[in-house]
């Protein structure tokens, strides 16, 4: 949780990831809130690591092709909920089809 709380609490890295994957500041700005702030006790998210790793990796230039995978999921499963007001599980669930991180990190812990 404490890494969430340390995300939560830069600002500057919304435009640089905004930059760097070719996203408009608000798309991020939603996504970071949705996965690490407000959304986080709105639909009862646990916390994980992974996905704190990533942002991390995204906000310091260092992103790899899975942390995008994840940004572009959290993108679009923010805005299915946030802007169109679909149901979290189920927006979640299309987004996981068309940006499947959860299915890439657990392949990629254990090979």
């Amino acid at each position: 949780m404490r890494s969430y709380d340390l995300i939560i609490l830069v600002t500057d890295d919304i435009p640089r990831i905004a930059r760097r994957y070719q996203l408009s500041v608000s798309e991020v700005e939603r996504a970071k809130d949705y996965a690490f702030g407000s959304g986080l006790v709105a639909y009862q998210f646990s916390p994980d690591i992974h996905m704190a790793e990533a942002w991390n990796r995204m906000a310091s230039g260092q992103g790899n092709d899975l942390d995008e995978v994840l940004l572009r999921h959290e993108v679009f499963e923010s805005d299915l909920v946030v802007n169109q007001g679909m149901s979290q599980p189920d927006a979640h669930n299309l987004a996981q089809a068309r940006y499947p991180w959860s299915i890439l990190i657990t392949r990629q812990n254990y090979e």
